[in-house]
């Protein structure tokens, strides 16, 4: 029975492997040529966000603005960001490692990795982020739309909108974040 289980828990691990692979491969032609990354660092808002989670995927949100600040430390993004967890803001600091490209990285948190592709930024206003990730054993995929101003962002929500759909997900997914 052992190596039934130990067969099992292979096929379950390739399965995901290449889940992973196939979401990345999904996302490799959106990623931002020729990205400056001291052009991206600073504070930008969470004004939007496009996920095919539902309501578990928003709950931790409760649909709220959240903000992120980017700095480079020691040849690593350190992201300070702050969001909606159950009815009160939370502040968390984590890494995040360059792949494959200067547009890609992997965040490491306690709830498991996540690897963050800038798929379109014009770094003054804008920039759209694709995000996969493992929840509770599936891949989970999101974008986020991050501002520099939470004042005149009809373009950029404009431009979110249509990256969203051309990614894979629909109206109904697109929540725009609630200014609080």
């Amino acid at each position: 029975m052992c190596s039934v289980a130990r067969h099992m828990e292979s096929i379950m691990l390739f399965t995901l492997l290449g889940l992973c692979v196939g979401l990345a491969a999904g996302t490799e032609a959106a990623v931002v040529k020729d990205f400056d990354v001291s052009k991206f660092l600073g504070f930008w808002y969470e004004i939007a966000l496009a996920s095919k989670m539902g309501a578990y995927g928003l709950a931790h949100k409760e649909e709220k603005m959240g903000a992120m600040v980017v700095e480079l430390k020691e040849n690593l993004l350190a992201l300070t960001t702050t969001y909606y967890n159950e009815g009160h803001c939370v502040l968390e600091k984590v890494a995040a490692t360059q792949v494959d490209g200067s547009a890609k990285y992997k965040v490491t948190r306690i709830s498991g990795e996540k690897e963050v592709v800038v798929v379109a930024t014009d770094y003054m206003t804008y920039t759209v982020i694709d995000v996969t990730s493992l929840v509770a054993g599936a891949v989970h995929r999101a974008m986020k739309l991050y501002s520099r101003s939470l004042d005149n962002n009809g373009e950029a929500l404009n431009n979110f909108q249509k990256i969203a759909l051309k990614h894979g997900f629909s109206e109904t997914d697109i929540h725009t974040l609630k200014h609080d």
